[in-house]
């Protein structure tokens, strides 16, 4: 009796026990049409909310379903806090705070911008909605300056920009003295904040001298600012010697100032990521977890490139992680267990969205006596994302018709993939491709760059291999020449 008593006791002990150590963030979502625009194809592609928990550099990603009705997310966490960002429609604007474990936090949208209510604990005024009270916008980087405007700045918009990059940390940092000083802002805010504006300017200046700021790279709290793991990519792509190669494309179409097309011979040089693994690898100059995070950066792009020793890498870098659930989804998403599908030559392997495999030549043979338009996308790809509701449209006008539209990634991250493929809606024909870079079938047709768009006739060959893409008027004329030549 003894015995049972003292194991109950155990028992009901241990799951008081699990109770207390269940740490968790609640986040309520209002009732809000407050999402990226569809239709862009740059917008699309950046979640609006991510966040990553201190001494951490995983990133989550959050979609709240609120557009009919409320929705409340319950996010579990392993540390003690996390570091969340809500990015705005505005390209230049975030909202940035620090969640507490157990925290219930509300956001509305009322204003036409997030704002955030923490309900179980009071704060300082400043330590929520920021951005807003100050009206901290950063200056538009480079980057989103071509994805806006197609173009890059010239000299005059060039030496603007450079003086609102000076203008804005200044600002910034002045502002957020100020209100440390009158006690209106929480010092771990304070320094979070400074060090997300210091680091993203630092980022987006060309001018940057990365080893001028070496002491920052043993800096192991920092790891969960986003701008400070970009500030950790750039400063080995600037300081370290990385290998690099060129490999030539032949016939690569460019838009000219008429948007006409035109081809041309062009050199692209990529760099060695295999070589830059094992440099940081070697390397003394980063924390324990400022290397961590490089090596798994590193190993992404390695996966990306269908390197036939990623199992490799994979294991080395095992030997700096023990984060399991890390590892676990970057296998799950980078199919490490069917590297030697990925090395197949003679056929075009394709996974749906439950990694049943098929292949090329099975659909094509299956849709004998229809006209195929093939899509060559990826996730990442703004343009090929850009292109869908065109593709939808195409599709629909054509949908009484025997033409089959099939969707074809090149993605080599299969989540990845699929968040997109459903987040596009491509239910039916849409397939990820397992050996992009190894299919000789796909090396002759040179699919270098996406979007890229292929005709296939009712006997199963190749009509055009260089198709026009669904929001021109060729591509209905070439569509209604197949079907009428059947």
């Amino acid at each position: 009796m003894r015995i049972y008593l003292l194991l109950t006791t155990l028992f009901f002990a241990q799951i008081i026990s699990a109770q207390n150590s269940t740490k968790n963030i609640t986040l309520i979502f209002n009732k809000s049409n407050y999402h990226f625009e569809e239709t862009s194809g740059f917008k699309r592609m950046n979640s609006l909310i991510n966040y990553s928990e201190y001494n951490s550099y995983r990133e989550t990603y959050l979609s709240p379903n609120n557009k009919e009705k409320n929705d409340t997310i319950q996010l579990n966490i392993e540390s003690d806090k996390i570091f969340l960002i809500h990015n705005w429609k505005e390209l230049n604007k975030s909202s940035r705070v620090i969640l507490n474990a157990n925290d219930v936090v509300e956001i509305d949208y009322e204003k036409g911008f997030p704002n955030f209510k923490i309900q179980n604990r009071v704060v300082k005024p400043f330590d929520l909605n920021l951005e807003h009270q100050l009206n901290l916008s950063f200056p538009i980087d480079n980057f989103v300056f071509f994805q806006t405007n197609k173009r890059s700045r010239n000299s005059k918009e060039e030496k603007e920009y450079k003086t609102e990059l000076a203008n804005f940390i200044q600002n910034s940092k002045t502002a957020l003295d100020e209100l440390l000083n009158s006690n209106k802002i929480s010092k771990e805010m304070y320094d979070s904040q400074l060090n997300y504006i210091t680091f993203y300017t630092l980022n987006t200046d060309t001018k940057t001298n990365f080893s001028d700021f070496k002491n920052n790279l043993k800096n192991e709290q920092l790891i969960w600012l986003k701008s400070y793991r970009y500030f950790l990519e750039l400063y080995v792509k600037n300081e370290f010697k990385i290998k690099k190669y060129d490999k030539e494309i032949k016939d690569f179409e460019l838009k000219t100032a008429n948007n006409k097309t035109k081809t041309k011979d062009v050199n692209i040089q990529y760099e060695d990521n295999e070589n830059s693994f094992l440099q940081v690898e070697e390397s003394d100059l980063f924390s324990t977890k400022a290397k961590e995070y490089l090596l798994y950066v590193y190993l992404n792009r390695i996966a990306k490139t269908d390197s036939n020793k990623l199992s490799t890498y994979v294991s080395i870098f095992k030997k700096y992680s023990n984060d399991k659930k890390l590892i676990e989804g970057f296998e799950n998403a980078f199919l490490v267990d069917i590297e030697a599908l990925k090395q197949n030559t003679s056929e075009v392997v394709l996974y749906d969205e439950n990694k049943k495999a098929t292949t090329l030549t099975a659909i094509i043979e299956a849709n004998k006596g229809k006209i195929i338009y093939v899509d060559f996308w990826a996730s990442w790809c703004a343009p090929c994302r850009a292109a869908f509701p065109s593709s939808r449209k195409l599709h629909e006008e054509f949908k009484e018709k025997e033409i089959v539209f099939l969707y074809l990634s090149t993605d080599a991250n299969f989540e990845a993939w699929k968040k997109a493929n459903q987040f596009e809606k491509l239910t039916e024909n849409s397939y990820l491709i397992i050996n992009p870079k190894t299919s000789e079938y796909l090396k002759k047709l040179a699919i270098d760059f996406i979007p890229r768009y292929v005709l296939i006739n009712s006997n199963g060959e190749i009509s055009n291999s260089k198709a026009p893409s669904p929001d021109s008027e060729k591509i209905k004329q070439e569509l209604n020449n197949l079907l009428q030549s059947k």
